[in-house]
């Protein structure tokens, strides 16, 4: 598993559910090296906008970041590097 990535793009985004509610929140874009990538490696993760405005740090484009997630596979919390 990836532990440093580094924010490449954020974009707000808002959207209806497949239940039918508004959702509104954040798609951050990051790279990681991955020894089995010839190059990088990229992914895209959302993040709430409830969840967004409680994170401890937001990295600037160009930062560096770890991801730490709750158990049920959503981000908990963007942590320094």
């Amino acid at each position: 598993m990836n532990d440093v990535y580094e924010l490449v793009g954020i974009r707000g985004v808002s959207f209806t559910g497949s239940d039918g509610k508004q959702v509104e929140g954040t798609n951050l874009y990051l790279t990681y090296e991955d020894e089995y990538i010839e190059g990088v490696g990229v992914e895209k993760v959302f993040v709430t906008s409830r969840r967004f405005s409680s994170l401890s740090f937001v990295p600037d484009v160009g930062g560096r970041c770890r991801l730490m997630y709750n158990k049920y596979g959503k981000i908990a919390d963007i942590v320094p590097v």
